[in-house]
């Protein structure tokens, strides 16, 4: 694992363990199920257009495994080869554990900077952004700036020099925000039975059924936990 995947790890992960906020999807979720939690929320990040809430309970739960692992590994023999062999399984684990870590948050913040501007500007995706993120996003976005004038705005009219402005009279804004009506395909986990879609169309939805749907209109049952993303 590399420095900057560490520093990573550190930045947007530890910073949040150590201030120990109460979250009450902690006391929901078996420590043995952190690694399997934590990857659907990382494939479901990939596939949702738009930030989703920060998973605190399993990146704090795989943060203490990590730290509980690393442990164990230091207090390992090295002359027995028991113990070699014990600490190479322990450490390929570990870096299991961190592969899946990393692969969160280098996810997330990969949206965070693309959505930079309007992320912080709405309230309900700026409740789901991590302290660390939060951090990140508002550095990212005033150094953003301060590049962009720095580099060609200055030059233009001041009436140009907006980077928030309506592009003329079509009404397109130059904060770039998540399509929420991109297709996405999920995975049905709960019995929903009929589900309104929109105004003119109902779907049965069954535990194990694959759909294919707008994200907007099963975005509401992501987040109740009823559908996966695949």
């Amino acid at each position: 694992m590399s420095d900057e995947d560490d520093f990573l790890i550190s930045a947007f992960s530890s910073r949040v363990t150590a201030s120990r906020e109460p979250d009450r999807t902690r006391t929901q979720l078996d420590p043995a199920s952190f690694v399997q939690h934590l990857t659907q929320a990382w494939i479901n990040e990939r596939a949702a257009p738009d930030l989703l809430p920060y998973e605190r309970a399993a990146v704090d739960g795989l943060l203490l495994k990590i730290e509980e692992q690393t442990a164990v590994i230091d207090e390992l023999d090295a002359g027995n080869d028991t113990s070699i062999i014990t600490s190479i399984l322990y450490q390929t684990e570990l870096e299991r554990v961190k592969f899946v870590l990393r692969s969160y948050l280098r996810t997330r913040l990969s949206k965070i900077e693309r959505f930079c501007q309007f992320i912080l500007a709405d309230p309900a995706s700026k409740r789901n952004l991590s302290k660390g993120e939060l951090m990140y996003a508002e550095n990212y976005l005033k150094a953003t700036k301060q590049h962009f004038q720095s580099s060609f705005l200055s030059s233009l009219p001041p009436s140009l020099q907006g980077q928030e402005d309506v592009v003329f009279d079509r009404k397109l804004s130059m904060i770039s925000q998540p399509s929420l009506d991109e297709a996405v395909f999920c995975r049905v986990v709960e019995d929903i039975g009929d589900y309104q879609l929109d105004e003119e169309e109902t779907v049965v939805l069954e535990v194990g059924q694959i759909f294919i749907f707008r994200y907007r209109a099963v975005r509401v049952l992501l987040q109740r936990g009823q559908i996966e993303l695949i």
